[in-house]
């Protein structure tokens, strides 16, 4: 059995009348997903399915017929898996296939040219929901002990947000792309506290995670 051809096929039949916040087909968007997703077959079909058992109730018996990790990374996949995000996201930072799917998943959604195509306050709304599930998703294995009462999860949001708000304040100190050695010494301090902050969050996140959070902000 081809079972990326069999998710194809029924993802196609379960997402045919919908469409995406931007009014765009929504299959395309789950095409992109499994096409990101390379040299690992289970994850590739489990991304043709990812949004099937939530989004497409009626099909969800359907999913039972593919292979277990397969059918299990979906189910995990779906919303209605666990009582809130906490745990949602938990139990898929635990399952590999599952942890594969959802950060394609977001990388596409988080995709710049994306968001400029909803309505600004729409698009900030979603980097702020894609950050937090970055944070939750994209902790480094083995964090650092920081001695801070919040979670590591906590953290990375903490440092999320002050990386842009750092940003934010360079870009309107600067107005143009210059060199620390051009400017004030004011200036050049907060650039170089940006810097850092962006080092820092970068040590404490997976490769991919990181990535995709920063992209997500340096095309807005």
């Amino acid at each position: 059995m081809d079972w990326v051809a069999h998710a194809r096929a029924l993802a196609t039949e379960a997402h045919a009348s919908q469409r995406d916040k931007a009014g765009r087909p929504y299959i395309e968007h789950v095409a992109r997903v499994a096409a990101a997703i390379h040299d690992d077959d289970a994850a590739k079909a489990a991304a043709w399915l990812h949004d099937v058992v939530e989004d497409c109730p009626q099909f969800a018996d359907r999913v039972r017929d593919f292979p277990q990790p397969i059918h299990d990374a979906v189910t995990l996949l779906s919303r209605q898996s666990a009582p809130d995000a906490a745990h949602y996201y938990a139990n898929i930072r635990q399952h590999p296939l599952a942890l594969k799917v959802k950060l394609a998943d977001i990388a596409d959604n988080a995709d710049p040219q994306r968001l400029r195509l909803l309505d600004p306050e729409l698009a900030g709304r979603l980097q702020e929901k894609y950050s937090a599930a970055l944070a939750e998703l994209g902790e480094r294995r083995s964090p650092q002990k920081t001695g801070s009462p919040a979670s590591p999860q906590q953290r990375l949001q903490q440092m999320m947000e002050a990386a842009r708000t750092l940003e934010q304040l360079v870009r309107a100190a600067t107005g143009r792309s210059t060199t620390d050695c051009d400017l004030p010494a004011h200036q050049a301090a907060l650039i170089q506290a940006r810097d850092l902050v962006f080092a820092e969050l970068e040590a404490q996140m997976e490769p991919e995670a990181f990535m995709i959070w920063r992209t997500m902000y340096s095309g807005t």
